[in-house]
């Protein structure tokens, strides 16, 4: 199946800017390469809820020094009133969590989308778009409304229905674990009773989703073509040839991220306590901000670990820097879709240690990285341990995974992301058609 003809594909990227990483990411280089293959016209929010004009600033200020993108029309769509009253009051609530009281934040979300459906509608009447497609946010709990005109509709990637491991209880504050508990009951009720999501998916064409156990759930309930898709890429690639066996002398591991219960960087300090091999012959560096800051250099003290270095935040060029020196990356995250950091680390040559998990599952395979079962807190700190000590002590494996890593990288990369959605949108759209394109 190749593309052959452009089509006009209506795109909402609620979360999109040049600058930031997460779902405006995903939006910002999704799109973009989508253009190099159809017309895309690109409906975004003006900004978040806590920052209302954050992405149209960013996409402005992109423009202001780089050149107008060929077959891409970015048109942002403000909150509505009702929203940024609902913005006002959420603001209340916003070091509860990035954003804030979810059923206040994803409330407000809902009211921009019905602003989408009427403006799209509008547009639709001039433009004859050929296909509609739901980008961001990811979460499964807002399809929005596109699904409600008569064109093939695309949702993804989507997922988010899997719950935290109650098992993982013990790692979490009290705020955590309530918070957890509030998730994994929404989700329930959400996915289970939620109308307007059934009826997106029995209404969508293909919908892209990011986990094995999503898969499973939406096949349970859509006739959609269901195709997993990470809901991130890799576009960074490293220079480096091959690995660089005098560094592999003593090696460097690198954890990465937000430092906070769900991250559970713990699960490393435990990994590597009092295991004089890995101490001898492995440093680690920890880069990240969070609540658990100041409680993770006390474990490092506490716990006696010369070998683990806390660096805090750096810029994004400084990652990659720190990467480009390093062997390979730990994460130990017990809850999320597929962190950045991961597709980062592939493109940067370096295999991936994680759990069998989530997005993580899919994105790390056996010959980029090693993964670890996600059964219990002391099955993850053996797990993680082992990991590390055959990286450490058998450096043909860590060569090959090496390698491994900068392929795979190629193979989940946001290119590879785009051209599949652009051979999708052309098979709905042929005579006769009854789903994506078959790869």
């Amino acid at each position: 199946m190749t593309v052959s003809k452009r089509l006009k594909i209506l795109v909402v990227a609620h979360e999109l800017s040049p600058v930031k990483g997460s779902e405006s990411a995903v939006g910002w280089n999704i799109v973009t390469r989508l253009s190099k293959y159809h017309d895309v016209f690109v409906f975004f929010a003006s900004g978040s809820q806590f920052r209302p004009t954050s992405y149209v600033d960013a996409v402005n200020e992109y423009f202001k020094v780089s050149p107008r993108i060929s077959g891409i029309e970015f048109i942002n769509i403000d909150d509505p009133k009702i929203t940024r009253t609902i913005s006002r009051v959420n603001y209340l609530f916003s070091k509860l969590s990035p954003v804030g009281l979810p059923v206040l934040y994803y409330l407000g979300y809902k009211f921009w989308q019905k602003e989408v459906l009427r403006a799209a509608l509008r547009m639709h009447a001039t433009e004859k778009f050929d296909v509609v497609h739901q980008l961001t946010q990811i979460t499964f709990r807002e399809p929005g409304y596109l699904w409600q005109t008569d064109l093939p509709f695309v949702w993804g990637p989507t997922g988010g229905t899997s719950s935290f491991p109650m098992r993982y209880n013990s790692l979490l504050s009290g705020k955590s674990i309530l918070m957890s508990i509030i998730r994994r009951t929404s989700n329930l009720l959400q996915y289970e009773l939620g109308s307007r999501i059934g009826k997106a998916m029995k209404r969508a064409s293909v919908i892209y989703t990011f986990s094995g156990e999503d898969l499973r759930r939406f096949r349970r309930r859509s006739r959609a073509e269901i195709k997993i898709m990470l809901d991130v890429g890799t576009s960074h690639r490293s220079g480096k040839k091959g690995p660089d066996e005098r560094r592999e002398q003593k090696l460097t591991g690198i954890w990465c991220g937000r430092l906070d219960d769900f991250k559970a960087p713990s699960i490393l300090l435990k990994a590597i306590k009092n295991d004089e091999f890995i101490t001898n012959n492995c440093d680690f560096i920890i880069i990240g901000t969070g609540p658990l800051e100041e409680k993770v250099a006390g474990e490092i003290r506490k716990l006696g670990i010369p070998n683990v270095k806390l660096v805090g935040s750096v810029n994004h060029r400084e990652v990659f820097q720190l990467m480009d020196n390093a062997d390979f990356l730990v994460h130990t995250s017990i809850q999320e879709a597929t962190s950045s950091v991961i597709p980062e680390a592939l493109s940067m040559g370096l295999p991936v240690i994680c759990h069998d998990a989530f997005g993580m599952s899919i994105a790390v395979n056996e010959t980029c990285g090693i993964k670890v079962p996600l059964e219990s807190p002391a099955g993850s700190i053996s797990g993680f341990n082992k990991a590390i000590s055959r990286l450490v002590s058998d450096k043909n494996h860590l060569r090959s995974l090496k390698e491994g890593a900068l392929i795979r990288s190629e193979q989940i990369s946001w290119d590879v992301m785009a051209e599949t959605m652009a051979k999708d949108y052309t098979a709905l759209t042929e005579p006769g058609s009854s789903g994506a394109a078959k790869h």
